[in-house]
């Protein structure tokens, strides 16, 4: 056996070596033949399914060949290293290695793998042990470990090209591949054959391709730079939205020591909420979320078009906060994780802020998820409360924290001060992965499917059971607030779909990028039944509430309508050009209709679907809210900031972690027993001890008492030592510290 491995590993390598006497038309006949076979097993794989990518290169050709074409093009350049064959090989293997994280990617999430992925590498660790079990995690490890092997033993066995390396010859090649990619790509953008304005990263992949799709993703981030940008194109679009600041609701409120009291604000986004009774085929024994229908009956609601299926939670509470289009910016693009972490930008916070209202962000989940723990602060938030400053939560049987302890935090929000307050909260307990093997959950709500699928069942019945139990917090949470006997307004929302399976056609009502979303306060607003996007509500909730709008929003007041335009009409710079505008969607004025046209048909919404599928067109006309909303989005984040010759600039706040000091009163060593006991105020379970800098093993016992085991303590604490509480998230990553405390001894 052991000698037929040699001589198949001598064979392996003799073949490599005469491989590379080959002349380079014959290496470039099998880079073509290596990228077709590369294509076809990354469509299986993004596809999942032996069969189906054959059905997509049948129907469309010419994208599969300019896919080819992108991984020839990678190929080519192992032309230029002495270990062609390892170059060769390793190019391959890392294709093949995203296109197998897509492949499960797709097993638990709706939307497909893409480079902003890498940004989120931390946050999937967190998550680890909730999306797979031991099993599967010892599998992923070792396949990496075993993957690493492989590479490293490769690159030391490959034999290497004898001579020198033809230099020249191979650049000409990697420069000719490189041109015919890059013509092919603008013919294909300008004929429509293609686009690179995703409005659906899932439906973009299948019809583009992975390949195509995957490195789309890797260079397009951020906001492309408008052609006619300049400052008269700002100048313009700036007189017209400053124009429209005054049209507000006039609402006459109370005052108080000369003080006007403004309205509580509290917007809550609803981890995957939707009414279940919208799909076909999906029963339930009783009413899922009784309360948050009864409140769509007696307040102002509709369906909610985010930018989303499935996944991306970040983007959806990105266009709430500051009405602007997450689609602008790259594709599959978070950018809470790019450029929020380092630049201010207005948002509902920061206009509130500027009002005399104090801002607070409540999220139980850790608080680097999507780097909120710095996004915040540059979108106005004075306090965020996140999991580990949290007192009092329970978690799921999968792991998520359950949302009945958001009535709690955002209570103490409110009292915080004496201000009105915006507090802006993100739940979590309907976040999938969603058990198949079991309900692992209470049924107060019994599921059944038309499809009788067991493992599916379980998935369904464990979502159903945790919208109920999101439904109770909100009717607990609203009776607490009518009877704080202040105005408030409460306004709820889920952020997508979950991440179940779902027919294209399985919605009675709505679409699958529609959620739904009630406007609950204890005065009139003035606003009625309507259908909206999420990036609409900041500008439509603001106006109700006689707020003098932000720049944004006034851009929405000014230039949001129906009325298609040619860039030959428009005011400021001209300049005739299809790419302008980085996002293609048509957004059409969807004007108020009574609840039983909103959520009655089974195309609830026209001029949302219209305006999704506007994305996949790159030829088709915009509108002035299209171009300006660009426009302003990327002077504001990217840009020049021309926009603040016109409004104050928006700074970053000096945002706190928690709402609560948390302190150290005093310190214990038993000596018989051998513990070191810690008391002070507003502990939680991510408090730990430090002691001279050193992070001591902590057992939390309430929120006044912690300790370090006597198993943990090595040595009694001596006089002058140095104790620190430090919050710790699970992923060990410090958030604040407490002040200092010297040990007495006593």
């Amino acid at each position: 056996m052991k000698d037929k491995i040699l001589k198949l590993k001598s064979k392996f390598g003799s073949a490599i070596r005469k491989s590379y006497e080959l002349p380079l038309w014959k290496w470039l006949i099998v880079c073509f033949v290596l990228s077709v076979i590369e294509v076809v097993l990354l469509e299986m794989l993004g596809r999942r399914s032996i069969l189906t990518p054959f059905v997509f290169i049948f129907h469309n050709p010419l994208i599969f060949v300019y896919n080819i074409l992108i991984i020839y093009f990678t190929l080519s350049i192992s032309l230029m290293f002495k270990r062609r064959g390892f170059a060769m090989g390793l190019i391959m293997i890392l294709w093949l290695a995203v296109g197998t994280i897509n492949f499960v990617l797709l097993g638990y999430r709706i939307t497909p793998f893409s480079a902003i992925d890498f940004l989120m590498f931390s946050d999937v660790l967190s998550m680890f042990n909730i999306y797979f079990n031991l099993f599967q995690r010892i599998a992923i490890v070792v396949s990496i470990i075993v993957f690493i092997i492989i590479i490293v033993l490769a690159f030391l066995k490959t034999p290497i090209i004898k001579g020198k390396v033809n230099y020249i010859q191979g650049s000409i090649v990697v420069l000719i591949s490189f041109t015919i990619v890059y013509i092919m790509t603008f013919i294909a953008l300008e004929t429509s054959l293609i686009s690179d304005k995703f409005t659906n990263l899932g439906t973009a992949y299948k019809s583009y391709g992975f390949v195509y799709c995957f490195a789309n993703s890797v260079i397009d981030q951020g906001i492309s730079k408008p052609d006619d940008y300049s400052y008269n194109i700002i100048h313009n679009m700036a007189e017209s939205a400053l124009a429209t600041s005054d049209d507000v609701n006039k609402i006459k409120w109370r005052y108080k020591n000369n003080k006007k009291q403004y309205p509580d604000i509290i917007v809550i986004q609803l981890e995957s909420f939707i009414d279940i009774g919208r799909v076909k085929g999906v029963h339930t024994s009783r009413e899922s979320i009784p309360n948050f229908k009864k409140f769509e009956e007696e307040y102002p609601s509709g369906f909610l078009t985010v930018p989303a299926i499935g996944a991306g939670t970040a983007n959806t509470e990105f266009e709430i906060l500051t009405g602007m289009k997450s689609k602008i910016f790259g594709a599959g693009e978070y950018p809470y994780k790019t450029v929020l972490t380092h630049t201010p930008c207005e948002s509902m916070a920061q206009i509130l802020l500027r009002n005399g209202y104090g801002t607070h962000a409540i999220h139980n989940n850790k608080a680097k998820f999507y780097s909120r723990d710095q996004s915040y602060a540059n979108l106005g938030f004075q306090t965020f409360t996140s999991l580990e400053y949290m007192k009092h939560f329970h978690r799921t049987l999968t792991g998520w924290a359950k949302d009945d302890c958001l009535p709690e935090e955002i209570t103490n929000a409110l009292d915080y001060d004496e201000e009105s307050d915006f507090v802006f909260t993100i739940s979590v307990q309907g976040h999938g992965r969603y058990p198949k093997s079991e309900l692992k959950s209470i049924e107060h709500v019994k599921v059944t499917l038309d499809s009788e699928d067991p493992e599916l069942t379980n998935q369904f019945g464990y979502f159903v059971n945790q919208c109920y139990e999101m439904d109770q917090m909100i009717g607990e949470l609203k009776e607490t607030l009518d009877n704080r006997e202040k105005d408030y307004v409460l306004v709820l929302y889920g952020d997508h779909i979950p991440s179940l399976t779902f027919e294209d056609d399985q919605f009675q009502t709505g679409l699958q990028n529609q959620t739904e979303y009630v406007i609950i306060s204890n005065f009139d607003t003035g606003l009625e039944d309507r259908d909206i996007y999420s990036y609409e509500l900041s500008d439509y909730l603001l106006r109700a509430l006689g707020f003098r709008p932000g720049i944004v929003q006034g851009v929405h007041k000014a230039y949001f309508d129906e009325n298609l335009i040619s860039y030959e009409n428009l005011p400021g710079d001209k300049t005739d050009t299809s790419e302008n505008v980085k996002d293609k969607d048509i957004d059409k004025d969807k004007a108020s209709s009574d609840k039983d046209q909103n959520k009655g048909g089974n195309n609830a919404d026209e001029s949302v679907d219209n305006a999704e599928a506007s994305d996949e067109n790159p030829n088709i006309e915009l509108t002035l809210f299209d171009k300006y909303i660009h426009e302003l989005q990327y002077d504001m984040l990217y840009g020049d900031r021309y926009i603040y010759n016109y409004i104050e600039p928006y700074e970053t706040v000096n945002m706190r972690l928690g709402l609560y000091d948390i302190s150290i009163d005093q310190i214990d060593y038993n000596s018989s027993t051998g513990s070191i006991v810690v008391r002070g105020e507003n502990f939680t379970e991510f408090s730990k001890v430090l002691i001279n800098d050193e992070r001591m093993p902590t057992t939390y016992i309430d929120e006044n008492t912690i300790m370090i085991i006597p198993e943990e303590v090595s040595d009694p604490p001596q006089t002058g030592d140095i104790f620190v509480v430090a919050q710790v998230d699970k992923d060990k990553h410090e958030l604040s510290r407490s002040t200092e405390k010297k040990y007495s001894g006593e």
